[in-house]
């Protein structure tokens, strides 16, 4: 369920950043001239925040020991890749929570536009089939690029850093497990977010 739900995580975040794509564009363009420090920070974050959830996703892909082997597709459980996985997953938790913090007033009055609007939704899908492909397309390069990055950096899964310990076994993996852990990463998230809202209201 774990690499299932991992591999399913890339569509909402597909949608996201579409949805997003007016406000990317337009501080990307107003970056280097009238962007204020709220603007440069969010930028900044945003970006960390997609390359950490890409690190996240293709070396759990890269590892992947249940969905992609079913696939037919081979996989080797390296070890450094293990270990950037396990690792980049702190680091996502943490600019997520600060993402949240950041635009929270705008999440909240996405909220509550929509429920006065309850046909809006129709609006945002509205974007041209051909502006929708050119911005997956966009994406898509980017996620290579970053991919690209990492393999140079952390080279190929290879043998000779195998992970020999059985992860599924060490873990008895239940539904009930599954959820205690949802629910801790979903707690870890509101303190970073509410922590850091507590403190971005001060200072941006």
């Amino acid at each position: 369920m774990h690499e299932v739900l991992g591999l399913v995580f890339l569509i909402p975040i597909i949608i996201h950043l579409l949805i997003a794509w007016p406000w990317i564009q337009n501080t990307t363009k107003k970056f280097f001239q009238v962007a204020n420090k709220r603007t440069r920070f969010n930028f900044f974050l945003n970006t960390i925040l997609f390359i950490l959830v890409i690190t996240e996703l293709l070396s759990g892909f890269l590892i992947s020991q249940v969905a992609l082997p079913e696939l037919g597709i081979k996989t080797i459980n390296d070890r450094s890749w293990r270990a950037v996985h396990n690792q980049t997953l702190n680091f996502t938790m943490l600019f997520a929570g600060l993402h949240i913090a950041v635009n929270w007033r705008w999440i909240v009055a996405a909220f509550k536009k929509r429920a006065r609007v309850p046909n809006q939704s129709s609006e945002v899908f509205s974007i041209k089939f051909k502006s929708i492909l050119v911005r997956v397309g966009i994406l898509i390069l980017a996620i290579g690029l970053i991919s690209i990055v990492l393999y140079s950096i952390i080279g190929k899964p290879s043998l000779n850093r195998l992970y020999n310990q059985n992860e599924i076994a060490r873990f008895y993996p239940s539904l009930g497990h599954g959820i205690v852990q949802f629910l801790g990463e979903a707690f870890l998230l509101f303190i970073v977010a509410f922590i850091a809202r507590k403190w971005l209201r001060i200072r941006l």
